[in-house]
C-alpha cells in the first residue's frame, strides 16, 4: 500500500488524466469498471477496454504531484503510462480542441531539476508515442507532434508565454516532463496526448502573429478530449 495511491496492485498499462473528474469520461468507454481508491485527489479506477486491463490514475496539477504518482506506480509494477491532459497551443495554425502528441518535454519545472540538476529536456518513450500516432491515424484524427514545454506557473506573466514564439515548441503544460523523466528513471515507458485549450490573450499581445491566441471554444475542447481519450485507450490496448 502506497502513501498516496491507496491500492496494492495496478495494471501494467495506466492512463493518467490530471483531473480526477476526467476519469468518468474515460470509463464511459470501458467495461468492468471499479473505483479502487480516492485519496487527496488522486483517484484510482480499474477496468477493461477491448479485453485489455487498464488502470486510470489522476495525477493532480503540476510536476510535484505527477512525480509522486509515477513513483508509486513504479512501486506497484506499472509499465506503460499515457498522460491525457490539456495544453496551451504554440502554433498559429492550431485551434482549440486540436491534439498534440509530444515527442519530448523541455524541463522548465522545478521537480525534474531536483532529481537531476541542469536537466534540459526529456524524450517521450518512442514506443508509446508511436502507439499514440498509430491510433490517431487509425481513427482519422488530426494531431501535431513536437516538443512540449513543461513549467510550473499556470498564472505566469504573459510575456513568458509570448517569448516561446519561434523557439520550436508546439505546446506548453505542467506535467509531461515529470511523467516522462520519472518513468524513464524507474524503468517505465511514458507518452502523452494533449488537447489545445488556449484562452483569449491580453490586448497588448493579441496581435502577435507567431502565437495562437483564440477564445476557448469549449465545445471544440470537449470534442478534442473525447478524441484524445479514444486515441489513448486504443494506444494503451496495443502496448505490451
Amino acid at each position: 500500500m502506497q502513501a498516496h495511491l491507496k491500492v496494492d496492485e495496478i495494471s501494467e498499462n495506466v492512463l493518467l488524466p490530471g483531473d480526477p473528474g476526467r476519469i468518468d469520461l474515460i470509463t464511459k468507454r470501458m467495461t468492468n469498471v471499479t473505483e479502487k481508491s480516492n485519496n487527496r485527489g488522486l483517484r484510482v479506477c480499474q477496468g477493461d477496454y477491448e479485453n485489455a486491463a487498464l488502470s486510470l490514475v489522476s495525477t493532480g496539477m503540476g510536476c510535484p504531484s505527477a512525480a509522486i504518482v509515477v513513483e508509486e506506480l513504479a512501486n506497484l509494477g506499472a509499465k506503460n503510462l499515457i498522460r491525457i491532459g490539456t495544453c496551451g497551443g504554440l502554433l498559429k495554425e492550431m485551434q482549440p480542441g486540436d491534439l498534440v502528441i509530444p515527442t519530448a518535454a523541455m524541463c522548465l519545472d522545478g521537480t525534474t531539476r531536483e532529481y537531476r540538476p541542469g536537466i534540459e529536456k526529456v524524450d517521450a518513450n518512442e514506443k508509446v508515442a508511436a502507439a499514440l500516432v498509430t491510433a490517431a491515424r487509425k481513427l482519422g484524427v488530426k494531431y501535431f507532434a513536437g516538443i512540449n514545454r513543461t513549467h510550473d506557473a499556470f498564472y505566469e506573466p504573459t510575456e513568458n508565454f509570448v517569448k516561446l514564439a519561434g523557439k520550436g515548441y508546439v505546446s506548453s503544460e505542467m506535467e509531461c516532463s515529470a511523467v516522462f523523466f520519472v518513468s524513464k528513471l524507474r524503468g517505465m515507458r511514458a507518452g502523452a496526448i494533449l488537447v489545445v485549450n488556449t484562452p483569449e490573450p491580453p490586448e497588448e499581445v493579441a496581435a502577435n502573429p507567431d502565437m495562437i491566441y483564440k477564445l476557448v471554444d469549449q465545445e471544440k475542447v470537449k470534442l478534442g478530449m473525447e478524441n484524445a481519450i479514444k486515441i489513448a485507450l486504443e494506444a494503451a490496448r496495443c502496448l505490451e
